[in-house]
């Protein structure tokens, strides 16, 4: 009977397991054969490459009513009905926590390094793996992802390695030509531009946008050992020395109006009802809190709405006594991650 199992709800301890009814099963075969015939370009390429093992789930037991697939019990179960991503319900609940713990991978720094060691030269570098979470979670397979912001191309060597269409805008030559080597399957999709230009660059639709904008002027004003160190390897100590790198912009109300002005452009390359993931922090200078993050979705709520954040937590960081003995001030070990819709 293990084989001809195909309907499985919750029992009254929670637990996810096979109905004893085995007209259940018949019927749940039938439904599972008619919504591979009928939803097969629907549903995601694990469950369609794993479709003998694909079981039918309802937790009340009512196997009219199912609109859920299962694969594996620990997962969780898939709802046909998803119209933002593949995750299955345990997967979308585990996502929604408002805050969570990353730290740089060694094993994403052993990829891109096995590609280019120059990509140690960028000061400021994400993770694919923690792109990847949040394109998981926006997106299904073959959407289309841009990160206007590109830098070294961790979102685009995300969107690789999930089965998305990667676009880049980098405005350093530099680090553009470090995209192509580590995403060359993306050549034709990565734009060595002023992000301030994206509405010239004729973009396809975009489903999902991650990035990171610079934060204000903040490295080039970093403190001496940062810069010291970085320089005696001859890594780069900001994104470049162009007029045109919104990181070399002084003054806080021109870099907000800039920076800003590309996610309005943005917003009209959207799909309706399309996410945007906006990675940045509060920074503070001569003394001073300038609450970037907050200003961001401030102004951009003029267009978007803004949907929620989610708090990503560096804590490997070293500590400063900073303000030591006169006064108060933080070690920022946060950044925000500002979820925003077109709707």
């Amino acid at each position: 009977m293990a084989e001809e199992q195909y309907f499985y709800y919750k029992d009254k301890s929670k637990k996810i397991i096979p109905d004893p009814d085995k007209n259940k099963h018949f019927l749940a075969k039938k439904i599972l054969d008619e919504i591979f015939m009928t939803q097969k370009d629907l549903i995601p390429s694990i469950y369609k490459e794993n479709w003998n093992r694909v079981k039918l789930y309802q937790p009340a037991g009512i196997v009219e009513k199912a609109q859920a697939i299962l694969l594996n019990i620990n997962d969780g179960a898939y709802d046909l009905r998803n119209k933002i991503n593949n995750l299955t319900g345990k997967e979308w609940t585990k996502f929604t926590c408002s805050w969570f713990i990353f730290n740089a991978l060694q094993s994403d720094l052993q990829e891109e390094r096995a590609v280019t060691k120059e990509t140690q030269a960028h000061p400021a570098t994400f993770s694919p793996t923690m792109i990847s979470d949040f394109i998981n979670f926006f997106t299904k397979e073959g959407d289309i992802v841009l990160d206007p912001f590109a830098g070294i191309g961790s979102t685009l060597v995300a969107c690789k390695r999930n089965n998305r269409v990667g676009y880049g805008i980098e405005l350093n030559k530099k680090y553009f030509d470090i995209i192509l080597q580590r995403t060359p399957e993306f050549k034709n999709n990565i734009f060595n531009e002023d992000c301030r230009n994206i509405d010239k660059l004729n973009l396809p639709l975009i489903n999902y946008s991650i990035s990171s904008p610079p934060y204000w002027n903040v490295l080039n004003r970093s403190t001496d050992g940062f810069k010291k160190e970085r320089e005696e390897k001859g890594l780069d100590i900001n994104y470049s020395d162009q007029a045109a790198d919104l990181g070399n912009i002084d003054d806080y109300d021109v870099f907000l109006q800039e920076v800003c002005s590309v996610y309005f452009k943005l917003y009209d390359l959207l799909a309706d009802g399309a996410y945007i993931t906006i990675i940045v922090k509060n920074i503070k200078k001569g003394g001073k809190m300038y609450p970037l993050a907050w200003d961001i979705a401030r102004i951009l709520g003029q267009k978007y709405v803004l949907k929620d954040e989610k708090i990503w937590i560096q804590d490997k960081i070293s500590l400063s006594p900073y303000g030591y003995p006169n006064s108060w001030a933080s070690n920022i070990l946060h950044h925000y991650c500002l979820i925003l819709r077109k709707e």
